[in-house]
């Protein structure tokens, strides 16, 4: 019994695959509709001659911004890309106040990209944190921010602010500086660290120095699982 058969046009040269129960798979060749040829083939026979018969294209990402880890794009026109943004201090901005020297562990932000009429659209910013002296690889311990404005689910609140369009994916290295520049309240601070110190506390605990790994709070996710799960690939 035939379980997969192809039609045969009465004109030109065919070649048809017939798949059957139980048996190898037969190749018939025809000659304007009459048949001139048959012969049985191993599975493995046909498989290579499909394959060799697919055009296959490679894909080029974009120029990437400096820092890039992971990029990918899915197939409803969304693309993600990770940078790692490295251990550094800077001056932060708490409700009044200008505190210079602040540590920051090192970070990987996510974008979420939607592309339109040649231009990206940012739909939404992630930061998750790492140890400082652990060597990047897909079994990297993940880690809540360990300050404000980040959610438990590792999305940026930005208020009301609104992100630019980008005409380049490179030009994502902007996003973590006006991140940084951004005010820093109180919003989503809570259990966002080990310390037990309230933000300015912490901050003022830390000026100059470097960003404890100790206070990190731990996600229990290892990195190929966060990017998974930020970044499907449907």
């Amino acid at each position: 019994m035939n379980i997969t058969e192809t039609n045969v046009d009465s004109v030109g040269n065919e070649v048809v695959i017939r798949l059957r129960e139980n048996s190898l798979p037969k190749i018939e060749e025809y000659q304007d509709g009459i048949k001139i040829g048959e012969g049985i083939y191993t599975n493995e026979t046909v498989a290579s001659i499909l394959l060799q018969s697919i055009e296959t294209k490679g894909m080029a990402t974009p120029v990437l911004p400096r820092g890039a880890l992971y990029y990918t794009e899915s197939t409803r026109g969304t693309s993600y890309c990770f940078i790692e943004v490295p251990p550094h201090r800077r001056t932060v901005y708490y409700h009044e106040a200008t505190i210079e020297n602040v540590p920051f562990p090192r970070l990987i932000f996510g974008f979420t990209l939607i592309s339109r009429e040649q231009k990206y659209d940012i739909s939404q910013v992630m930061i998750a944190a790492l140890e400082d002296q652990c060597l990047v690889s897909e079994d990297s311990e993940i880690y809540y921010y360990p300050y404000t404005n980040v959610d438990d689910k590792f999305v940026v609140c930005w208020g009301g602010s609104r992100l630019p369009s980008l005409d380049r994916v490179s030009q994502l290295t902007t996003i973590p500086e006006l991140f940084f520049n951004s005010p820093n309240s109180d919003c989503y601070y809570q259990s966002s660290n080990s310390s037990g110190m309230t933000y300015r506390e912490l901050v003022g605990t830390l000026q100059g120095k470097e960003f404890p790994d100790k206070y990190l709070k731990k996600t229990g996710l290892k990195l190929n699982d966060w990017l998974e799960k930020k970044a499907p690939r449907i």
